[in-house]
């Protein structure tokens, strides 16, 4: 993995883990109206009140009854298949939203707390330096940082502990 990638994907972050909190939703969602249409589909193609008959040689002649053999053998639908086909499509976005998230928090354990806090305001958040150093005194009012370049080394030195953790290069590294 290469530090740009990195960087992104804590950029991306806070979107990623509300996404993925959204597809639970729209996955519950989608799975229990797949469940009522699948329903449905055989409740339309079975009316009641029609019985198998075994036509000539054998085979089903009630066309219903045709119905129901396609649908016991596994048959589905078109517009079920593509709903199942969306299901699926939601399902890899959450995924790979939750490999995002679980990488992200991982490479967090790996720094100090004030290394935390600066990655997680500045980058992650997208505070200014001035922001996070306020935060930071605020947080730490015994902590030596009192210049924005000094959070641009406590960034630096974050980003160098979350590229060996990923398995990146760190800065000024080729």
């Amino acid at each position: 993995m290469r530090r740009e990638q990195v960087t992104r994907m804590l950029e991306n972050y806070r979107r990623c883990a509300a996404r993925r909190e959204s597809l639970a939703l729209e996955i519950d969602m989608a799975r229990r109206q797949l469940a009522a249409e699948e329903a449905r589909a055989v409740e339309n193609a079975v009316l009641p009140g029609k019985e198998i008959a075994a036509g000539r040689g054998g085979g089903i002649g009630d066309p219903t009854a045709r119905v129901a053999v396609k649908f016991a053998s596994g048959y589905r639908p078109r517009y079920i298949l593509e709903m199942e086909g969306d299901l699926n499509r939601l399902r890899d976005e959450m995924e790979e939203c939750g490999a995002v998230c679980r990488a992200v928090d991982v490479w967090l354990m790996a720094l100090s707390d004030r290394e935390r806090l600066v990655i997680e305001r500045h980058v992650i958040g997208g505070e200014t330096y001035a922001e996070v150093l306020e935060a930071l005194s605020a947080r730490f009012p015994a902590g030596a940082v009192t210049s924005p370049d000094g959070i641009k080394c406590l960034n630096r030195r974050a980003m160098d502990k979350i590229c060996a953790a990923a398995g990146a290069e760190p800065a000024g590294k080729i």
